[in-house]
């Protein structure tokens, strides 16, 4: 009888909680977690050699760091052993570094393979993907989990006139700093990472509220109290998703890039989407800082789209119907 493994670079973590869940079948596979969270390559690939290991032949495993489930195909091969990857949400930078070259040969043989499935974040960003890479892969789509339970403003007073951007991947500090000079009545919250404010904090006007490495709470109170979630990107890859779903659930607005994953999730009237124009940012936010009813109106839409379509019901019985596919299947390379 095959066997199922989800396999991740972590230790249990509650994100994850709900998998576990016997309400939900996939609770049934069985789950490989780490001692610690891994880093380094080397240690990424033991870890999947482990899993491989402990799996036979035609077994499938599931992989919760897309870049574990290309090790584990690439290992697969090398070993001459038959097993069925599975990579949730495939996330490829296109940075023009050497690593980055490298990774996109090794994915792109990957995403080939009959044995290889992924999932996208983002319709829009699986084409992306296929043009980059110049093959023609279908994919599943997985939305992002939207947990719920994020409302905490009670309490908290939220400051007339003020943003809010915060996370480490993706954000477009450069740009940010650029809007908030050009908007000195405007109060921006920054909550970033040492070496970004090391190297913008000389360009930081008086109303600037900048803060770095701070605790999970003090970056939840800094956001809560802002009046519009604001987050410019470098990537067309899923960045900040999780804190503009924090920021959604507890109904601000979001205005961010508008890319290939944020149009999955804040286009349509869900959000407001710029280009990379400082005059465009600028006039948004304005825009939605004098309608307040309006940004509420829009808010309300993107929590109701993310509490409907992303919730952990929809990720769990979705990656079950991938799974169960992909077991169902016995194509060979």
């Amino acid at each position: 009888m095959m066997s199922t493994y989800m396999l991740f670079n972590m230790p249990p973590w509650s994100g994850w909680q709900f998998l576990h869940d016997t309400e939900y079948e996939i609770s049934k596979i069985e789950f490989v977690y780490q001692k610690k969270h891994l880093q380094s390559i080397k240690e990424l690939i033991q870890a999947c050699n482990d899993c491989i290991k402990r799996s036979d032949e035609n077994d499938t495993i599931v992989c919760a760091y897309d870049l574990m489930g290309v090790l584990c195909w690439w290992l697969c091969k090398l070993q001459n052993k038959k097993r069925k990857i599975i990579a949730i949400n495939i996330l490829l930078k296109t940075k023009n570094t050497l690593k980055n070259r490298i990774l996109k040969q090794l994915y792109r043989t990957a995403l080939k393979s009959k044995s290889f499935y992924a999932t996208v974040t983002s319709t829009e960003y699986g084409q992306w993907i296929n043009r980059q890479l110049g093959i023609s892969t279908r994919y599943t789509l997985l939305h992002d989990t939207y947990r719920g339970g994020y409302t905490e403003c009670t309490g908290l007073e939220v400051r007339h006139n003020s943003v809010f951007c915060g996370g480490r991947n993706g954000r477009d500090w450069n740009l940010l700093t650029q809007i908030a000079e050009r908007m000195p009545d405007t109060i921006f919250n920054f909550a970033m990472p040492q070496q970004c404010f090391e190297e913008y904090k000389t360009c930081f006007g008086k109303n600037v509220n900048a803060k770095f490495d701070i605790p999970e709470s003090e970056f939840a109170k800094l956001m809560l109290e802002s009046e519009l979630m604001v987050m410019p990107l470098n990537t067309e890859a899923p960045a900040g998703l999780i804190v503009l779903f924090h920021a959604a659930g507890n109904n601000k607005l979001v205005i961010t890039s508008n890319t290939v994953t944020t149009r999955e999730y804040f286009g349509g009237n869900k959000g407001v989407l710029c280009g990379n124009s400082i005059d465009e940012w600028v006039k948004q936010i304005k825009y939605w800082q004098e309608h307040p009813d309006k940004a509420a109106e829009n808010a309300n839409r993107c929590r109701f789209f993310l509490e409907n379509e992303c919730s952990e019901r929809n990720y769990a019985e979705t990656l079950l119907r991938v799974i169960q596919k992909v077991n169902e299947e016995t194509k060979d390379d």
